[in-house]
């Protein structure tokens, strides 16, 4: 074999790429001009283009082996991609459950402002229910005190009328009672003007004429109560 071949340059470049191994034992090719370890390179470059020639007994396992090779690399983009969306999606749960929580938490302060609030509008509503029903209790008191003024007011306003009217017919002859009284009293003090002893007897008919005029008076007073109430319990 022709050692200075164009395959000599392929064999170095290919050798550099595989793995270092160690020649098996008994190996003794290119020993007078290079060294062990050269030599075994090259060996191993020349093994694997041979074996890739088409025709070779090789060939077709490098082929299965260069299948198997891209089947593995599409695996493991595979794995990479999955592994690339599991992360994006763990991401965004995580973004989402932040934001869940962030949202929980503004929920639950709503909440309990708005709590307090309904608590300060019942206790205000409990309130001014109290204060209208005490509004309630003096206005019916107020109109139970204005029924009654208005009663006695009335009971008033009668009894001056009924009184009027009585003190006007009895006016003209009480006057006249009165000034025919009063003649009487002037005749009789002339007439016992100088009798001492009757003086005592003046006084009494005196006293006796204001007695009866008091009387009449309440009379005329008692009557008029006494028709106001029977005119009110007719009225009811």
């Amino acid at each position: 074999m022709d050692y200075e071949s164009p395959w000599q340059d392929l064999l170095l470049e290919a050798s550099l790429a595989l793995p270092v191994q160690l020649p098996p034992p008994g190996f003794e090719v290119y020993k007078e001009a290079e060294s062990d370890q050269k030599a075994w390179r090259n060996q191993q470059a020349f093994d694997h283009f041979s074996a890739a020639r088409p025709g070779s007994s090789r060939s077709s396992n490098i082929a299965e082996t260069d299948k198997k090779g891209q089947e593995m690399e599409a695996a493991i983009d595979q794995v990479a991609r999955k592994r690339m969306n599991d992360r994006t999606y763990r991401e965004r749960c995580k973004k989402s459950k932040m934001e869940t929580e962030r949202n929980l938490e503004l929920l639950s302060k709503e909440n309990d402002r708005l709590k307090g609030e309904n608590a300060y509008f019942k206790t205000e509503a409990v309130r001014t229910g109290k204060t209208l029903q005490s509004q309630e209790q003096e206005m019916k008191q107020l109109r139970e005190t204005i029924v009654l003024l208005k009663q006695r007011h009335d009971k008033q306003n009668t009894l001056v009328e009924v009184l009027s009217e009585r003190l006007a017919g009895a006016k003209d002859g009480d006057l006249q009672r009165e000034n025919t009284q009063l003649k009487s009293n002037i005749a009789l003090l002339r007439s016992q003007v100088n009798d001492r002893n009757n003086l005592d007897k003046l006084q009494l008919q005196e006293k006796n004429a204001q007695l009866e005029h008091e009387k009449r008076s309440l009379e005329m007073i008692v009557q008029a109560l006494c028709e106001k109430i029977s005119n009110e319990k007719g009225r009811r």
